[in-house]
């Protein structure tokens, strides 16, 4: 262990942790050991690389050191900044953290990327001029200044490159100006040209006294010596080795592993293949010095070697000293720039963008374009119509509309769901609560479904010469419409993919449509489901249009159903001439009701569910 053991040393700030271990339940009395007993002090201005085979816990340590692991494990054991313990407010400005997959917003540029996230995360006390000169000064930093007007892209839009993408991600995470950076697999999905460039860059970073700890696979050996120090776990995560990168293959050769350079090895690769088999053979630490075994428990030999000891020694000197002269953390600050900014900054940054995006749009204007279309070629005039045939047809149509808002709330679904990982990044960074994200996400759907129930609206009501006030009519479309957004959203929550939600809505409609008052009228309803009947907002929406249509207007006087042997009106024929559902004031209120009651339910299932579990 080498470098700096302050706690205030330029940027960084030294992180240390102390008997640190984590276990998760397995069965009912049994415990699973994640990462066991680690000691360790990672230093500013060193760029330190977390290695070990695949669940030796790595991203888990480096969780718990940034203070965002989730799930049902047990943390033991201390973990400081600066000797001093940091509260969760205090970690989300302190740290930065890079997560292994891109999470960036494809329709804005890199620069308005930045800029977004500096809004987002800075101080209001931070004049604009002062975020804007941050922004300027990582993209300087991170060599971004090439794509930093163009559009970062998706999966079906080209944009940045990779490793452009990486190092967006890692600018992300420095506008804060964070003492601490977490990076997960930070060369993971790219090439080895891209790789080095990443790593060369926070080689870079650290010379201006960040810490930086990044957890790395199979890096190139390039990327692999701009490291300046090593902690390596095995299966189980115990430490095999901890210190400078360039002591580790002395240390192996003590193992009985010489690095077989003659054999075109790559080290890190040939570091992560030798131990990754290691979970605890019964060969000792003597006969793993003398005989090279095929496999062995490093850990056994590391806690019973030299370099243990050196390393433990110098472990509790520089944890008595960060403690002895702790940083001042309390000077950081503990809040950004508040909910009521953060929902200003998502409105202008990405429903504006939104807004300009033909991929948006599209699904949310053009069912409503083609349904109004194919009901015009169907029922042009029907409304005024006063013959029984009509009368029924115009009741099925009314009936049809609300339908495809429920049905047609599919379209919104991945609105949620291909956003989860954006929003569980952007969360964890502090950026908003997942309430105002979900309000964002209200207003941006509200905003449109005015314009798109005014188009629909305007397109059938008078070609189809219904009766009644358009207004009215309008209104109606209009709530059910959010009815089946909010209902989308609450659905695409909890559904844990796109999958499930897609098969979950439309069920739940399908309900919906069955008790709402056209397939079975409401009399006839088994007395054990009619309970059932008042929850579907088709009862509500389907009856306030039908109470528009036909209350009050000549085409509702003809009696021109039978029932039980008589001639009755349409209202009469679906019970919607007496009671409640004969106000349209009360079909109104519960639909508004079940409005906020969804969204409620889409609100709370955004802030307790999750479906990442780190």
């Amino acid at each position: 262990m080498t470098g700096k053991t302050g706690g205030q040393g330029g940027k960084g700030v030294a992180v240390s942790f102390n008997k640190l271990t984590y276990t998760v339940p397995v069965k009912k009395k049994e415990k699973l050991d994640i990462i066991k007993d680690l000691n360790g002090v990672f230093h500013p201005g060193r760029l330190t690389a977390l290695m070990g085979p695949s669940g030796s816990g790595k991203t888990t340590l480096m969780d718990i050191l940034a203070g965002r692991k989730s799930g049902a494990g047990k943390i033991q054991g201390e973990v400081l900044y600066g000797g001093c313990s940091a509260p969760p407010a205090v970690l989300k400005h302190l740290t930065g953290y890079v997560e292994q997959f891109d999470t960036l917003i494809g329709e804005l540029t890199v620069d308005q990327m930045l800029m977004y996230t500096a809004e987002m995360k800075l101080p209001r006390s931070v004049p604009y001029a002062e975020k804007r000169k941050r922004v300027d000064n990582v993209i300087q930093q991170l060599r971004l200044n090439k794509c930093q007007n163009t559009v970062i892209g998706s999966v079906l839009s080209r944009g940045i490159s990779g490793g452009q993408a990486k190092r967006v991600n890692v600018a992300l995470a420095l506008i804060s100006q964070p003492l601490v950076v977490y990076l997960d697999e930070p060369t993971s999905g790219l090439d080895s040209k891209m790789a080095n460039e990443v790593c060369a860059i926070l080689k870079e970073l650290v010379k201006d006294g960040y810490t930086i700890i990044a957890t790395v696979h199979s890096p190139t050996s390039f990327a692999f010596s701009l490291f300046d120090d090593l902690m390596m776990l095995q299966a189980g995560g115990a430490m095999v080795y901890a210190g400078p990168v360039a002591d580790v293959k002395n240390y192996f050769v003590t193992c009985g592993f010489p690095f077989p350079e003659e054999q075109g090895y790559s080290l890190p690769d040939w570091l992560v293949d030798t131990t990754s088999g290691a979970t605890g053979a019964t060969t000792d630490a003597t006969e793993i010095e003398d005989g090279a075994p095929a496999t062995a428990d490093f850990a056994a030999h590391w806690a019973k070697s030299k370099h243990s000891e050196a390393y433990s020694k110098e472990f509790e000197e520089t944890l008595a000293k960060l403690k002895a002269d702790p940083a001042p953390l309390k000077e950081l600050p503990t809040s950004g720039p508040g909910q009521l900014k953060a929902l200003r900054t998502l409105l202008s940054y990405r429903t504006s963008t939104h807004y300009r995006d033909g991929e948006f749009l599209g699904p949310r204007f053009g069912d409503k374009i083609f349904m109004s279309l194919l009901s015009l070629s169907l029922y042009w005039g029907i409304g005024s119509k006063k013959d029984a045939q009509s009368i029924q047809s115009t009741a099925a149509v009314l009936f049809f509309f609300c339908a495809l808002c429920g049905y047609g709330a599919a379209a919104y679904v991945p609105s949620l769901t291909l956003e989860r990982a954006l929003f569980y990044r952007e969360r964890a960074d502090g950026l908003y609560t997942a309430v105002t994200y979900y309000v964002a996400k209200f207003i941006e759907e509200a905003v449109l479904c005015i314009f798109t129930s005014l188009v629909f609206s305007l397109a059938v009501f008078w070609a189809m010469e219904l009766q009644g006030s358009f207004i009215i009519f309008a209104v109606s479309y209009f709530l059910t419409s959010m009815v089946g957004i909010v209902l989308a959203y609450a659905v695409a929550a909890v559904a844990p993919n796109m999958d499930a939600a897609n098969a979950m809505l439309p069920t739940y409609v399908t309900t919906c449509l069955y008790f709402g008052g056209l397939f079975i009228v409401f009399e006839k309803i088994p007395v054990g489901w009619y309970w059932y009947s008042w929850t579907s907002f088709m009862r509500y929406s389907w009856g306030m249009l039908m109470l528009n249509q036909f209350q009050d207007q000549a085409t509702g006087q003809e009696a021109v159903f039978y029932n039980d042997g008589g001639v009755v009106t349409v209202l009469e024929f679906y019970n919607l001439n007496e009671g409640l559902m004969s106000d349209m004031g009360f079909c109104a209120g519960v639909l508004s009701g079940l409005l906020i009651l969804f969204g409620f339910l889409g609100a709370l299932g955004l802030t307790f569910v999750s479906h990442v579990k780190r």
